[in-house]
């Protein structure tokens, strides 16, 4: 099978930095671009190219495509509170920042949202472990949110 040089630009290979490459197709694959030029409103091997890997890639999309990781995720918990990861706070350094939430005798704290209560606090409340400690604080004495109910 012999190869042929489809060339997507022919400016790819004298400015560097060009948004086009240069690809090798089989001599038979090309007769058969060749035969689609002029269907379909195609006007050149460039563009059957690009519609066929636009069409494949789409194929495969949830494959290539990386899983969305959730807003908010526990980062450690311990009897004094939980650490949350909020990646809905986002800047130019960092994907996502750290939230402490804290248990305190007179109630529970978010030290972000300075507040005693906040989606950081209702999130925490929904994680398992926390949601043991918290039950047994409150049998203490101590003033916690009483947990939602599970799912």
């Amino acid at each position: 099978m012999t190869n042929w040089c489809l060339k997507m630009s022919e400016e790819s290979k004298q400015k560097p930095g060009s948004d086009h490459i240069t690809i090798k197709l089989p001599k038979e694959l090309v007769a058969e671009m060749d035969r689609l030029i002029g269907v379909r409103g195609f006007r050149s091997r460039g563009e059957i190219a690009k519609e066929a890997i636009r069409q494949f890639l789409n194929q495969y999309k949830e494959t290539i495509t990386p899983p969305q990781l959730p807003p908010l995720e526990h980062f450690n918990i311990s009897e004094h509170g939980v650490r949350i990861l909020d990646r809905t706070l986002t800047n130019g350094y960092s994907r996502g920042r750290i939230i402490d939430v804290y248990f305190r005798p007179e109630g529970v704290w978010c030290e972000y949202c300075e507040t005693d209560n906040c989606r950081h606090i209702q999130f925490a409340l929904t994680i398992p472990k926390v949601r043991e400690i918290v039950w047994r604080k409150r049998e203490e004495g101590w003033n916690l949110p009483k947990p939602p109910p599970e799912i």
